[in-house]
């Protein structure tokens, strides 16, 4: 197995007979130079999506489009990409298992949050907490 990094939350995985892009965020990513994508993308079999904010999501159609891999996510996720022209999803929820080749794909419970530290101090301090 071989696990790439591509920045922030995006990852290539080179697993069995499965190369699978996760949150594939190609545009605009510091760590991730435009002469990279290519290689970054070469080969994909699977794209998967963990959620819907835009620093995961924002070239998805455009990735699927590129490599034809077949992309897989939550059911509600899969729906909105399937109206904005994205083919062959995948749509599963939490505790579910995905097969991509020969490789089996479980989601699971992930917390995530998207309001920064340094803000939540600030107005904690601002109500006088």
């Amino acid at each position: 197995m071989n696990i790439i990094w591509l920045g922030h939350g995006a990852l290539r995985i080179e697993i069995a007979d499965q190369i699978i892009l996760i949150d594939p965020w190609l545009t605009g990513n510091p760590m991730l130079d435009e002469d990279q994508y290519e290689a970054a993308l070469d080969g994909a079999t699977q794209i998967l999506m963990t959620h819907g904010h835009e620093d995961h999501t924002a070239d998805l159609k455009m990735v699927a489009d590129r490599t034809g891999a077949p992309v897989a996510g939550m059911v509600e996720l899969m729906g909105w990409f399937e109206a904005q022209g994205v083919q062959n999803t995948t749509g599963f929820n939490k505790g579910g298992t995905i097969n991509c080749g020969d490789v089996a794909v479980s989601m699971v419970p992930a917390d995530h949050r998207s309001r920064s530290r340094r803000r939540a101090v600030r107005r904690r301090n601002q109500r006088g907490a």
